[in-house]
């Protein structure tokens, strides 16, 4: 669940009243519901609150439901505090309905961005429009209704001129009141498989503390078959192990297995050869044919990501292949795909002072990630391990990081954030 916040001397409750029949507020917050794939959301200015819905198989329909407990809480009534009306209440209601709403997956999300209209601008880019005599002014016909009251209606939103129209797509948006809010009956229906972009008004968001619960050893199964499975609440678990540096080493200099990889009997196929099925460049090509077609299996946020890139868990369905791949967006990638040309330099240090590096790949979909924004591209390499900084005994390993900055220089390549947060 996601909440926007307004202070009052920005958003007014008698705004916020008026507003909810233009609908002038809404862009924003519902940009990160269906970029976050959120079913719940709710916007507030501390005096009052709007509930907010957007139905699984109705991505461009959004409800709303406008509480003002001050206006619908009689002091003078004992009973009415033990009513579900009180801000505490009407925000617990929400987000135990979140609990029960799964997240939606990253083909819902590509689909509904798709199919949905764009604004360019943004709530305080509208009210710095306004004259500011006219913020002051009370807006006519603003007397609040209670829910009780209230009765059902519905209401259509016809986007300004700022909305960027497709010459075959024409369409109003609805948007719709309801009375109260009632949990999520119906039942989802499987959809289809089908950048750092700037958000609503231009904001750019940035990689920052993307959380993920962290993944757990799975015993091996047979081969071609997934390592995931499904957990009491339902949703997938990615549990594969990964691969080990000589494992990849030898596969991208086509060498011989490594027998202590865990995923050594899933790369062999069920067969005895030594040798790795495929080569780098056919793993790289397997991998993204396997993410341009589904996201979200088999490629899961690991958590603590850096300042250019968010590292994922990626496992290469046929042939059991487990790697890290660094995802970014399209406007660092630029950056990021720097890296590539360093590791190519690094080839004769990689398995020793830095990861094996596979390749890059570019997404045919977007996975929204939270906190990062629109992953678009991926650069993919060996797992290389915990970072040092968790050690109690860090001169136990000092000899091997001064080895490694002296095969790094060597090659002709000066590291110039030798932190212990970047070594592994």
């Amino acid at each position: 669940m996601n909440n926007l916040y307004k202070p009052p001397h920005k958003l007014s409750v008698e705004n916020l009243r008026a507003g909810l029949r233009d609908m002038n507020f809404w862009k924003e917050i519902y940009h990160v519901m269906i970029q976050e794939g959120l079913e719940y959301s709710y916007l507030t200015n501390g005096l009052a609150l709007v509930l907010l819905r957007v139905p699984y198989d109705e991505p461009g329909t959004l409800y709303y439901h406008l509480c003002e407990p001050d206006m619908e809480i009689d002091p003078n009534d004992d009973w009415s505090f033990e009513r579900p009306l009180t801000v505490i209440a009407r925000v617990l209601c929400l987000c135990l309905m979140s609990f029960g709403a799964p997240v939606r997956d990253q083909a819902w999300r590509n689909q509904a961005s798709k199919k949905l209209p764009v604004w360019k601008t943004s709530f305080d880019h509208n009210r710095s429009q306004i004259p500011e005599i006219e913020l002051q002014q009370n807006p006519p016909s603003s007397e609040y209704s209670p829910s009780e009251s209230s009765g059902r209606t519905a209401s259509e939103y016809l986007p300004s001129s700022s909305l960027i129209e497709s010459p075959t797509q024409r369409r109003r948006i609805p948007t719709r009141s309801r009375a109260q809010c009632t949990p999520n009956t119906m039942e989802r229906k499987d959809s289809p498989d089908p950048d750092m972009e700037p958000g609503p008004g231009g904001r750019k968001r940035g990689f920052s503390q993307v959380t993920s619960s962290p993944s757990s050893p799975s015993v091996q199964r047979s081969a071609r078959q997934t390592e995931g499975q499904q957990n009491e609440r339902g949703r997938y678990q990615h549990n594969a192990q990964f691969c080990t540096q000589q494992c990849l080493l030898g596969l991208q200099r086509g060498g011989t297995l490594d027998d202590y990889c865990p995923k050594a009997e899933l790369h062999r196929q069920g067969g005895s050869s030594k040798q790795h099925l495929i080569d780098a460049k056919g793993l790289v090509r397997q991998i993204k044919q396997q993410l341009d077609e589904n996201l979200n299996r088999n490629c899961t946020p690991m958590g603590g990501c850096g300042t250019s890139g968010a590292p994922f868990k990626i496992t290469c369905t046929a042939y059991g292949y487990t790697v890290v791949g660094k995802g970014t967006t399209s406007c660092r990638w630029n950056e990021v795909k720097r890296e590539a040309d360093i590791y190519r330099i690094l080839w004769r240090a990689q398995g020793l002072a830095v990861p094996v590096f596979l390749g890059t790949i570019d997404l045919a979909m977007i996975y929204f990630l939270e906190g990062a924004g629109r992953i678009r591209h991926m650069l993919l390499m060996v797992w290389g391990g915990e970072p040092i900084n968790k050690l109690e005994d860090f001169e136990s390993i000092r000899h091997e990081i001064l080895r490694s900055q002296k095969k790094i220089r060597s090659l002709g390549v000066l590291h110039k954030d030798l932190r212990l947060d970047n070594m592994l």
